[in-house]
């Protein structure tokens, strides 16, 4: 495959991966919490002390609230913007695996394992919507992969110095973008690698006083200044979101079994699962200890996947998006060998993985009607349908290129990638049918016209819309409700409401109120008479306003 066509199929890559970026509402929680955060600090001038709905949110570094603030300045506050960052990264980290990989084992070994990182179930999805995990998983990627370039090259100290230090400078990244692990992952994968490979040399190279020196530089700022300013910052922060998460599950609702991450794992591998797979269980180096002090790439990557997904496995805290930074580096191993291996029994499975999903999504359009009980939802859900056959439609042709590839054609490969990213798109803009019910922005729509500089708005006992405060540019005040933001109201209860007595007291005295609340506490309060009129319903949520 010439490198002229490598690039046009890149750039149409590019172009499918931001279209219609703004196209679907932001979905609560993830998507509405992590824009409501920078909009907040543009609006305030604080960029220090993030804050979520007027308390102070210290579960996340500031790294991606930085990044999507200043998208807000420049660009203004949308949808398209507020995704702008997670998209970027994602899309850098494709292109990082084809870098690197054509670096250390060829030009179509790199494309290959590019092409399977930008079609991948869960690296497309989580580069599409608002989460931390995608920006810590790509730096976490690069600091690995810059470790394995300057590891390839140990007769050249300035090259060494050169990669290891941009290593050490990704890994920083990683760490303003979710904390610790962006450190301890890669930490714990080096000194697994090096006993098993016996590669002691490879601590001769890492460059670790200068690392330190500079990772420090770029995150000590930040976690002093806010420590100062929040002394309660570094105990919440260090203490209650890394080690009582990990090894307890008080305080949290992410308890799973065992086999949680085995499943995710398939899951998030689609449609690559097979090739990824193999990758693990019949990798391309020894089982035995490797040569001594001897640098082999492909172990230490196996070694970085192997170790992500075991850490998190003894977690009490698990999410899927936690075991992300696996699949770009397996995407990179399964790249080598589809570049340079003949293609096997193995490979030609994921085809029918391909065809099997095309399956799947026609079949969830009949199988809806007969899952979805409530009217409203249902009447939503059916206009998925057209994106869920076209989805079908894109899938089945990746599985008919990618049936035709070979080792000399991997442009059918490429094809086949770009076929069925289109068609995981196609699902992520389809999803925009579900914004009555996954998205506050509806109900910000109907809730604008009412609003006056002193209207109050109110969330009454349930769980917030959290985009609700992005939609509308303003916070709202909570009662009878803490949730994640209960060490922020802890800190200032004088922002909170604690019961609806209090709240129904405020309502007939404020002049412009908005509220919304259950449709069973709405019930409720008509009983008492307390004066409201609806301005917008849903099966189960009803915004109302003081008539």
């Amino acid at each position: 495959m010439t490198s002229r066509s490598q690039i046009l199929l890149a750039t149409l890559a590019a172009i499918i991966w931001f279209s219609l970026l703004g196209y679907r509402d932001l979905f609560e929680p993830d998507e509405g919490r992590y824009a409501e955060i920078p909009r907040e600090m543009v609006a305030s001038g604080d960029w220090l002390t993030p804050r979520l709905n007027g308390f102070k949110y210290f579960e996340k570094p500031a790294l991606q609230y930085w990044a999507t603030a200043a998208g807000f300045v420049v660009f203004g506050e949308s949808n398209a913007t507020a995704r702008l960052w997670p998209a970027i990264i994602g899309f850098l980290g494709a292109l990082f695996i084809w870098f690197a990989g054509h670096r250390l084992y060829g030009r179509n070994a790199g494309y290959s394992g590019f092409i399977l990182t930008l079609s991948g179930l869960f690296y497309v999805t989580l580069s599409h919507i608002i989460t931390l995990d995608l920006a810590v998983s790509v730096f976490m990627v690069m600091g690995v992969g810059c470790l394995a370039l300057a590891q390839s090259r140990r007769d050249d100290p300035a090259y060494v110095r050169r990669w290891m230090l941009l290593g050490w400078g990704a890994l920083a990244l990683a760490t303003l973008s979710k904390g610790l692990i962006g450190l301890v992952l890669p930490a714990g994968a080096v000194f697994f690698y090096s006993l098993w490979q016996r590669d002691w040399a490879l601590w001769k190279y890492l460059h670790l006083g200068k690392g330190l020196l500079l990772l420090l530089a770029i995150t000590a700022p930040w976690f002093i200044a806010v420590s100062i300013k929040n002394p309660e910052f570094a105990h919440f922060f260090f203490i209650h979101e890394h080690f009582d998460r990990y090894i307890s599950p008080v305080g949290h609702d992410r308890v799973e079994p065992w086999w949680f991450f085995f499943a995710n794992f398939f899951l998030g591998a689609l449609p690559w699962f097979f090739i990824m797979l193999r990758s693990i269980i019949q990798p391309d180096f020894h089982w035995r200890g490797g040569t001594r002090n001897q640098f082999n790439s492909e172990r230490f990557f196996w070694v970085f996947s192997v170790f992500v997904f075991v850490f998190f496995s003894f977690s009490s805290s698990k999410l899927p998006p936690y075991i992300l930074p696996i699949f770009p580096v397996l995407a990179l191993l399964a790249g080598k060998r589809l570049a340079n291996e003949n293609w096997d029994k193995w490979i030609r499975l994921d085809g029918l993985l391909m065809l099997l999903m095309a399956v799947g999504f026609l079949a969830s359009i009949f199988m809806l009607p007969q899952t979805v009980t409530d009217a409203f939802e249902l009447q939503v859900d059916l206009h998925l349908g057209p994106w869920f056959y076209a989805a079908s439609a894109l899938m089945l042709l990746g599985a008919i290129f990618f049936f035709r590839a070979s080792r000399q054609k991997l442009h059918f490969l490429a094809t086949s990638g770009l076929f069925v990213l289109l068609s995981l798109q196609m699902l992520s803009w389809g999803f925009q049918a579900l914004s009555p019910i996954k998205s506050s922005r509806l109900m910000a729509d109907a809730i604008r016209p009412y609003l006056q500089a002193d209207t109050k708005i109110y969330s009454v006992e349930i769980y917030y819309p959290q985009s609700l405060p992005f939609y509308l540019q303003r916070t709202i005040t909570l009662v009878n409700y803490q949730g994640e933001m209960a060490m922020g109201i802890e800190l200032e209860p004088e922002r909170w409401i604690k019961n609806t007595g209090i709240f129904k007291q405020q309502w007939r005295t404020t002049p412009h109120a908005v509220a919304v609340m259950s449709q069973v506490l709405y019930k409720k309060f008509k009983q008492q008479a307390l004066p409201m009129q609806s301005i917008y319903e849903t099966s189960k949520l009803i915004a109302v306003v003081k008539p």
